[in-house]
């Protein structure tokens, strides 16, 4: 038992075995963090220029720091007295101080906000100078970070006293020092000596970002609310676009970042924590745009300042998401994590362009091109998407050595025999996955021309963007002189698909440079596309039809394993060869369990000419590994494995098939039904339709 007055602070380390869990005083504490977040929003509604945006992330970037150090403070320890209560709570004060203070800082008074910060800043300092008297353990930890947010605190407090000028030069100093104090060696040290716990941090950074994203529900919908303007069918519209947006960018952080672990390598989980700071100010930015996007008439150009605010503050959350994924390694995901980063890097600079060249398109084209990328994002995400578990124990797994052991006791059951060929595969490493080629090989065919179909749009758009950034360099367009971006973009198909009407035409050195560009990309393009389809296309299918079941029947007097298969095209394969081999459970007498591959001896194992069926038979003798074996829910058979191969005469290539029986697919006692007869005219039938009856035998 311990006092709820008070007790003395207990270091948490990750290797104690156990996730810490977030405390309803963290989250309490978060509540005044939303506040200061909506100020600061506020600022940026009005005053969207790119200066402007600079001042917001000088003045958000205090206040972020602010916050990840009590995070951190309640990452190490475990105290929940009424001492500490009382510290957070003055903490929280100070913190609403710097909301207050934050406008008037922003236009030019910082002295309150950096007071503000002070106080925070001295009052963290205090919480380590507790632990640092009453916790011997992490006396070292705790004196290295009181003293960094000790001097943090100080030149905050010296710049209150200072012109603006000279304020933020102190303000920079400061925050460089919190930057680089973890890469420290005494930190390196310390970071080693107490481990992190990284689920807890993450716990806290997904709802942080869950906070700074429902921001942007609560302006728009207090926007509608307060304007009356909900009902109309446009600002539904605009809605729709707006919680696209929003939508997508919270399924890419918790089906992508949140689902990551932090690579080991030395450096990572700082690019992974620091990462997070450009992402929540381009979140909270991003809230902020949206409110301003929903003002937009979708028939109108949309202003400067809220394209750049919505496109670049979305470009920064993108490149905030590739820096943090270069750091991450996303379990079983199915494609290389390079084509992840590469993605979200090429959506980063097409946000760029977009903001560059929308005051060329209508409000409706900009936001639908905007939620577009966003989506498309979540649309690739969800196409490399990873298996729903990341550990054996996660799916419920039973090792092979436990199925054999209970095979031998007599306790195994049927369902538990694990299928040979459909192995599930965790924990590959990422240069060893699949790349987009075998990806588009493996996948079908509406999966290679969704893809193919967006590739060639998004070219377009991006060539059409670049044409628009000098509209008098195409000629053949309207009276003004100008184009719109609707006929850059014919152009640009125009260009890719090598058509060249004449119409439209390049007329200045910009646009012939971004023809010459396209002209080499969409060769490129071309090429890609038809190689992979025409791959894809041209790849020899066996037509091999294989019996369900396999039959034991007596033959000449011995037991013989009969598989029967058919070439259903019927067309000339030649040198057909077949391979049985079986997958026989072994344990030995130490509980080592191995699963070894034998192999079955064929009466004939090649066929010059399958055309038309072809039986395949194995006498089960006493030099066979199927002699005595049981074939029952208890048996050491695994699964019997069948290979076909043969040089396919309409391909011009060789082709192959392969069949996985279980145990229970093998029927003795039973042959199988005849499926060939004569025609009167010479010809041979074969009745496919009874191709896996089987019969039983009187023997």
């Amino acid at each position: 038992m311990q006092s709820r007055w008070y007790h003395a602070p207990k270091l948490h380390v990750h290797r104690h075995g156990h996730s810490k869990k977030v405390g309803w005083l963290e989250l309490f504490y978060d509540l005044i963090f939303v506040a200061a977040i909506i100020q600061l929003g506020d600022f940026l509604a009005v005053n969207g220029s790119l200066g402007d945006f600079g001042l917001f992330a000088l003045h958000f970037a205090p206040l972020w720091l602010a916050w990840t150090g009590f995070t951190f403070y309640a990452n190490r320890f475990t105290v929940d007295d009424v001492v500490h209560r009382l510290l957070v709570i003055l903490n929280m004060f100070a913190v609403g101080a710097m909301a207050i203070g934050s406008r008037s800082a922003m236009e030019g008074r910082p002295a309150t906000f950096a007071l503000a910060y002070a106080a925070s800043a001295a009052v963290l300092a205090t919480m380590y100078a507790r632990t640092s008297r009453q916790s011997a353990e992490a006396r070292d930890y705790s004196r290295y970070w009181g003293g960094v947010f000790a001097a943090t605190g100080a030149l905050f407090a010296i710049s209150a006293a200072l012109p603006p000028a000279y304020a933020y030069l102190f303000w920079a100093a400061a925050m460089v020092l919190i930057l680089l104090a973890p890469l420290s060696t005494v930190a390196t040290s310390l970071s080693e000596r107490f481990p992190i716990d990284m689920e807890h941090l993450a716990e806290r950074y997904g709802l942080l970002t869950i906070i700074v994203l429902g921001e942007s529900f609560v302006k728009v919908l207090s926007f509608l609310n307060a304007s009356g303007l909900g009902e109309q069918l446009s600002y539904q519209l605009k809605g729709f676009f707006n919680l696209g947006i929003t939508c997508s960018l919270w399924w890419l952080y918790f089906d992508d970042i949140a689902g990551s672990e932090v690579k080991q390598k030395k450096g990572h989980w700082m690019s992974w924590l620091f990462g997070h700071l450009p992402l929540a100010l381009g979140l909270t930015a991003v809230g902020v745009a949206v409110k301003k996007a929903i003002k937009v008439d979708l028939h109108d150009i949309p202003e400067e300042s809220t394209r750049w605010l919505l496109a670049g503050s979305l470009a920064l959350v993108f490149v905030s998401i590739a820096l943090i994924d270069s750091a991450t390694e996303r379990a079983n995901v199915q494609v290389n994590e390079r084509v992840r980063i590469a993605g979200r890097w090429g959506a980063a600079g097409a946000l760029i362009l977009l903001a560059q060249v929308g005051g060329t398109m209508s409000g409706a084209t900009f936001l639908g091109l905007v939620t577009t990328l966003c989506v498309a994002q979540v649309v690739f995400d969800l196409m490399m998407a990873p298996l729903d578990f990341t550990t054996a124990a996660a799916a419920g797994a039973v090792s092979t050595a436990e199925i054999a052991v209970r095979r031998q006791a007599g306790t195994a059951q049927q369902a538990m025999r694990p299928p040979v060929g459909t192995a599930v595969r965790l924990g590959a490493p990422p240069e060893l996955r699949r790349d987009l080629y075998f990806f588009f090989l493996e996948g079908s065919w509406g999966r290679v021309i969704a893809s193919f179909g967006f590739f060639y749009l998004a070219l377009n758009v991006l060539f059409a963007g670049l044409f628009m950034l000098d509209p008098t360099g195409i000629a053949g367009v309207g009276e003004t002189g100008r184009a719109t971006f609707t006929e850059a973009f014919y152009l640009s198909v125009q260009t890719l698909g090598t058509i060249g009407y004449g119409v439209l035409h390049p007329t200045n050195e910009w646009a012939n440079f971004v023809v010459t560009l396209e002209a080499a990309v969409g060769m490129l393009f071309a090429a890609l596309a038809t190689g992979t389809m025409l791959a894809k296309a041209t790849r020899a299918q066996s037509s091999v039809m294989w019996a369900k079941t396999l039959v034991i029947t007596q033959q000449n007097g011995q037991p013989t394993l009969m598989l029967r298969v058919a070439n259903a095209r019927g067309n000339d394969v030649v040198e057909a060869t077949m391979s049985v081999a079986v997958v026989v459970d072994t344990l030995s007498t130490e509980g080592l369990h191995m699963r070894r591959v034998l192999d079955l001896k064929l009466l004939r194992d090649r066929q010059p000419m399958f055309a038309l069926t072809w039986t395949v038979q194995h006498v089960i003798d006493k030099d066979s590994p199927l002699f005595g074996l049981d074939l029952g829910p208890t048996s050491r058979l695994s699964a019997i494995v069948c290979t076909l191969m043969g040089h396919d005469g309409t391909y011009g290539q060789t082709v192959y098939s392969r069949q996985i029986y279980q145990p229970s697919d093998v029927h003795p006692g039973h042959a199988y039904v005849d499926v060939m007869s004569q025609l009167p005219d010479g010809r041979m039938l074969i009745d496919l339709t009874r191709f896996h009856d089987i019969r039983p035998t009187s023997a």
